[in-house]
């Protein structure tokens, strides 16, 4: 009988301990599976925001490479055409004084009345 009795009690005390025991060990288990799954998550998220920059980075360069096309060479070229334009006006300003008509010439005096103009506003600007 005490054989018996030392038997249930070794099978109660293992019960007792096996039992919070297994509890521990699984809930360990479990934290480590867990763990593994956020860290493949996190991994997945971070993929998938670097795609999202990379993408933002690809719309950002094809804006600026329409903007490039559309608006600025258009505007180089605009610009080209205005200082040839005006280094055409410019030549043939500088010629009016040498024209035997310069006393009389329409476009010579009014020239010279939008200085005149242009240098009082200049010079109201700076008082």
């Amino acid at each position: 009988m005490s054989g018996e009795i030392t038997t249930i009690i070794v099978s109660a005390i293992v019960a007792a301990i096996s039992a919070p025991l297994g509890a521990w060990v699984n809930s360990k288990i479990l934290r480590q599976k867990y763990d593994i799954e956020i860290g493949k998550l996190r991994a997945e998220m971070e993929e998938k925001l670097s795609a999202v920059k990379k993408s933002e980075l690809d719309n950002v360069r094809e804006a600026s490479q329409i903007l490039m096309e559309n608006i600025v060479k258009p505007l180089k070229n605009e610009i080209q055409s205005l200082r040839r334009d005006v280094n055409k006006f410019s030549k043939a300003v500088e010629k009016i004084p040498s024209c035997p008509m310069a006393d009389k010439c329409p476009v010579s005096r009014e020239l010279l009345i939008a200085e005149a103009v242009e240098s009082n506003r200049d010079g109201q600007r700076d008082k």
